[in-house]
C-alpha cells in the first residue's frame, strides 16, 4: 500500500477508536486548516515527512484508556475524574 493511502488508513482507524473525527484529529495534532484532511484525500495536498512524524507521535500519544463509558483518551479521562 502506498505511503499515503496506508497514512489515510491509519488516521481513519485511529479516530474510529477514538470517535473523533479526522479534520478534529488533524487540528489537535497539527493545527491543519479544516479543509485539510479532505484535501489530502482527494490527493490535492500531502504532508510533509515532519507533519506525519508529529502526527503520528500525537496519535501514539493518545493511549487509550477504558472507561464505563467506552473508549476515551487519557486526557478526557483525567478530566472525568
Amino acid at each position: 500500500m502506498p505511503a499515503m493511502e496506508q497514512l489515510i488508513s491509519d488516521i481513519e482507524a485511529h479516530c474510529a477508536a477514538c470517535g473523533i473525527s479526522p479534520q478534529k484529529l488533524l487540528r489537535e495534532a497539527i493545527n491543519a486548516k479544516w479543509g485539510q484532511w479532505q484535501d489530502w484525500k482527494d490527493g490535492k495536498s500531502s504532508p510533509t515527512m515532519k507533519v506525519v512524524d508529529r502526527l503520528r507521535a500525537h496519535m501514539a500519544g493518545a493511549e487509550m484508556t477504558a472507561t464505563g463509558h467506552g473508549l476515551v483518551s487519557q486526557e478526557e479521562a483525567k478530566g472525568a475524574a
